[in-house]
């Protein structure tokens, strides 16, 4: 479930309202409806890479440069540095969908991460200053979470979280039209498209030059 990342080297600053309303979200907890009801919990990060287990920064550095290497969701060319990721991905807001085990809570270190990480998303501005009200979303879904509706249910803490942290509007800048299983979760989750870039990739899943499609949603409805 790709949403495609901008720069990795720009920065917008959050706003306000995101900074003063960060701590205070909880871990949101679902049922998978496409892995026979087991549970999943979604921790909200506000500390920054300091406060995530090196082991699953690791194992997501290795997720997220495996699917840009594939060269068919994302702009890059080449993965990150560990710890260009690591700053870039949790250092405004993220959280981390984690399956739910009996006996175990919350994000420990030595975690069997492969099995147990689903995916994991941030949360930052997408323009800034004036504009810093509208956000925009980067995603990873793990090769664990193949199947499981775990993209659906990140895309709907996404919906709840971004109107708490302050964002009135959400955009996602480039989704390629050639990558329906985000698009038709994007037109679930009541984002429209709002504009296309003619030609904007050049993806190994294609000997044509793709389109990006831009969408759009008002956020806290």
């Amino acid at each position: 479930m790709p949403a495609i990342l901008e720069d990795p080297s720009s920065h917008n600053p959050p706003p306000e309202a995101h900074t003063q309303a960060a701590g205070s979200l909880k871990a949101r907890h679902t049922t998978l409806p496409k892995a026979a009801g087991a549970g999943m919990t979604l921790y909200p990060i506000t500390g920054g890479p300091s406060s995530v287990p090196k082991d699953l920064i690791k194992f997501l550095h290795a997720e997220f440069s495996a699917e840009i290497e594939r060269g068919s969701t994302y702009p890059m060319e080449q993965p990150m540095a560990l710890e260009q990721f690591a700053s870039y991905w949790f250092g405004t807001f993220c959280v981390l969908a984690v399956l739910d085990e009996e006996g175990v809570e919350g994000l420990e270190e030595g975690r069997e991460w492969e099995r147990v990480c689903l995916g994991t998303f941030y949360i930052k501005p997408n323009y800034p200053g004036r504009c810093s009200h509208i956000c925009n979303a980067g995603f990873i879904t793990t090769t664990a979470a193949r199947g499981k509706g775990v993209g659906q249910a990140m895309g709907e803490t996404y919906l709840e979280f971004a109107p708490k942290l302050g964002y009135k509007y959400s955009v996602f800048n480039l989704v390629f039209a050639n990558n329906p299983a985000s698009i038709r979760i994007w037109e679930k989750l009541g984002f429209s498209v709002i504009g296309r870039v003619p030609k904007a990739a050049r993806l190994a899943n294609s000997e044509d030059l793709v389109d990006a499609l831009i969408f759009g949603r008002e956020l806290g409805n």
